[in-house]
């Protein structure tokens, strides 16, 4: 089998054998735990998640209200822009992607942690050869 269609077939098994241990138990879905987290980083627009999340204005607007009736974000409109509207993350927000980070990284240390070091620097050496990868394909040229 091909490298890239072996590929192709794992991705999908890891990615749904890690997510209900990650947020399984959590009133938090993966997309909308990325999207917090990005809020997180400092004050950001409905349509810089858009693009973050690679989604329709529209659709990212429907999990921004999602979180916001959740209690997890605030919107605030600009002062000069009165279409604008800034999200940030209340307290129980940023409470949320600091437990929901630490039980991630307890998640992946457990999974790491059967591996021998070797194995777990193949792992991260491929996943960052992918990322470059991905990351060079969309310089345009």
């Amino acid at each position: 089998m091909q490298p890239y269609r072996e590929f192709s077939e794992l991705f999908p098994q890891v990615m749904v054998l890690m997510g209900p241990k990650i947020y399984g138990e959590s009133d938090v879905t993966a997309q909308q735990f990325r999207v917090l987290r990005i809020i997180g980083q400092g004050p950001v627009t409905v349509g810089e998640i858009s693009h973050h999340i690679n989604s329709k204005l529209s659709a990212a607007a429907r999990l921004l209200r999602r979180l916001e009736t959740k209690g997890w974000i605030i919107k605030k409109q600009d002062e000069n822009d009165r279409r604008v509207f800034w999200l940030e993350l209340t307290d129980e927000g940023c409470q949320l992607i600091k437990v929901m980070g630490n039980h991630r990284d307890e998640v992946i240390k457990e999974m790491f942690d059967r591996l021998i070091p070797e194995e777990q620097e193949v792992i991260v050496r491929g996943i960052k050869l992918l990322l470059k990868s991905l990351a060079d394909d969309t310089v345009p040229g």
